[in-house]
C-alpha cells in the first residue's frame, strides 16, 4: 500500500516546477509527498504544504537564470564552454553537451546514494520519484533495490533506444541537421560517451556491493514499474498494460493569470508577441537582439514582451512601451494573452504555447530542442529557424508562416489534448495501476 512517496528533483528549475506540480497533485489525492532536493526550493515546496528533505543531487544548478545560479567555479566554466558552443551551432554543442555528461550529472555518486539510503531508512517511503537527468539519484535507487517511478520532463527521445546513439536526434529540424561527417563523429563521441558512463555505473554497483544487476546501458537506466513523461503522445506510445508502463502527460504546470501591473501592459489593443529562451539560452543576447529587430520590422506596432535574464540591461535601447524587456518575466502568467510564442524549443515553453493553442516560431540550441523542434515543424505546430543564421528577410518570412500557414486544426486538437491531462491525469493513472491507499 503506497502512502508516502518521495520526489527527488536536481536544482534545475524547469525540472523542479513540473516535479511541484505533480507533487501538489498527489498531496490532493491524500498521499504524504516529500520533495528532496538542494536548500533553493524549500520555501516554495513548503508553502505548498509537502515536506522537505534536503538532497543534493547535482553539482550544476540553474534555480531561475543560469548564468546568475551561484555555481561552483569548475561548473561555472562548464556553463561558459556550453554558452560558447551554442554560437558555433548544433554540432560543437552536443559534442561539448556529451563532453561535459559524465561529470554534470554523476557527481559524488557515494555522497548521493548514503543520502539516500539514510532518507529511506528514516522515513521509510513506499516509493520514489526520480528525475530523468538525475542519474546518480537513479542509479542509487537502482543498488539500493527501491522502488521507484521515472519522470522524464524533456522529449521522450532522451530516454535512448538500445544500440541508438544518446543525446543525437534521429530526424533533424530542416536545416538544422550537421555536415554527414559531423554526424559520424557525434555518433562515435556518444558511443564514447555511453560506454564510459555505464562502464562508470556498473564499477560503482560492484563497488559498493550491490546485488543490483549491472546495465546494459546508463541512459536507458528506467523504472521498471512506470515512466512518466512529460509530453505530448504525439506518436501514439502511451502504454498502461507493458512494462513499464508509460503515461504522457502533455504538459504539467499550474495556471497562472497575470497582475495589474501586467494586465495594463497587455491591454494594448496589438498583436502581442512573447520572446523567451527559457533559463538557460537568454544568455543569447545576440540573438535576442536580432528578433527584436526582425520582430518590429515585420510588425512595427506589435508588442514585444522579451525575458533577457541577466543581461536585461543590454537591452535598454529597445525599452519603451512597444518593447517590454526584463530580466523575468511570468510566462505562465501572459502565454495566453499572446498570438505568438518565440522559444527555444524547451519542453515546459513547447507544451505550454501547445496548451494555450499558440502559434510558435522555434530556435534550438541544444539538447532535446532538436527533437521538439522537429516534432513542431512535421505536425504543423510551429516553424523552425536557425538561431545562429538569422536576418530579417528569414525572421519575416517564419513570421508569415506562423501567422498564416499552420495547422490551427492540428494545434486546437493537441492543446485538447493537453487540457484533458496534465498532473491530475498522470496522479489518476498512478491510482489506476499502482497499489495506492
Amino acid at each position: 500500500m503506497i502512502k508516502h512517496i518521495i520526489i527527488l528533483s536536481p536544482p534545475f528549475y524547469s525540472h523542479f516546477m513540473p516535479l511541484l506540480e505533480f507533487s501538489i497533485g498527489l498531496k490532493a489525492q491524500g498521499l504524504k509527498v516529500t520533495m528532496a532536493c538542494s536548500q533553493d526550493f524549500k520555501t516554495i515546496i513548503e508553502e505548498n504544504g509537502l515536506l522537505f528533505r534536503e538532497i543534493n543531487i547535482n553539482r550544476n544548478r540553474n534555480t531561475g537564470i543560469a548564468e546568475a545560479t551561484n555555481q561552483e567555479s569548475a561548473e561555472k566554466i562548464r556553463l561558459e564552454e556550453f554558452f560558447t558552443a551554442t554560437r558555433k551551432g548544433p554540432f560543437s554543442t552536443l559534442i561539448t553537451q556529451l563532453n561535459h555528461r559524465r561529470a554534470d550529472t554523476f557527481a559524488d555518486p557515494e555522497e548521493l546514494l548514503e543520502a539516500i539510503q539514510i532518507t529511506n531508512e528514516l522515513i521509510k517511503p513506499d516509493c520514489w520519484i526520480v528525475d530523468l537527468l538525475s542519474y546518480g539519484a537513479t542509479l542509487s535507487l537502482h543498488c539500493l533495490g527501491l522502488p521507484y517511478i521515472t519522470f522524464c520532463p524533456p522529449h521522450p527521445a532522451s530516454i535512448p533506444t538500445i544500440g541508438l546513439p544518446y543525446n543525437i536526434p534521429q530526424h533533424w529540424p530542416l536545416g538544422l541537421e550537421p555536415a554527414p561527417d559531423q554526424l559520424e563523429t557525434l555518433k562515435e563521441v556518444s558511443n564514447l560517451t555511453r560506454e564510459a558512463f555505464t562502464s562508470a555505473f556498473n564499477s560503482f554497483i560492484n563497488k559498493v556491493g550491490s546485488s543490483a544487476p549491472l546495465v546494459e546501458d546508463a541512459f536507458s537506466l528506467v523504472s521498471n514499474s512506470v515512466v512518466i513523461y512529460l509530453y505530448p503522445d504525439l506518436e501514439g506510445r502511451e502504454d498502461l498494460i507493458g512494462t513499464p508502463k508509460r503515461v504522457y502527460l502533455g504538459s504539467c504546470f499550474k495556471e497562472e493569470v497575470p497582475d495589474k501591473e501586467w494586465k495594463d501592459i497587455l491591454n494594448c489593443g496589438r498583436r502581442k508577441i512573447l520572446v523567451s529562451f527559457g533559463t538557460f539560452l537568454s544568455e543569447r543576447i545576440d540573438v535576442l537582439k536580432q528578433l527584436i529587430d526582425g520582430l518590429l520590422s515585420y510588425d512595427s506596432d506589435a508588442l514585444v514582451i522579451v525575458a533577457a535574464g541577466r543581461h536585461s540591461l543590454e537591452l535598454s535601447d529597445y525599452r519603451d512601451d512597444q518593447v517590454i524587456v526584463r530580466d523575468f518575466v511570468p510566462q505562465k502568467a501572459i502565454i495566453s494573452q499572446m498570438d505568438l510564442v518565440v522559444h527555444h524549443g524547451g519542453c515546459n515553453s513547447f507544451t505550454e504555447s501547445l496548451y494555450y493553442s499558440k502559434p510558435m516560431v522555434i530556435l534550438p540550441f541544444s539538447s532535446d530542442q532538436f527533437n521538439i523542434a522537429y516534432d513542431a515543424e512535421i505536425f504543423g505546430l510551429g516553424v523552425v529557424i536557425d538561431p545562429n543564421n538569422l536576418d530579417q528577410e528569414k525572421i519575416s518570412i517564419a513570421l508569415d508562416r506562423a501567422f498564416n500557414h499552420l495547422d490551427l486544426e492540428a494545434i486546437k486538437y493537441w492543446s485538447d489534448v493537453l487540457k484533458s491531462r496534465g498532473a491530475n491525469y498522470g496522479v489518476a493513472i498512478l491510482k489506476s495501476i499502482l497499489d495506492v491507499d
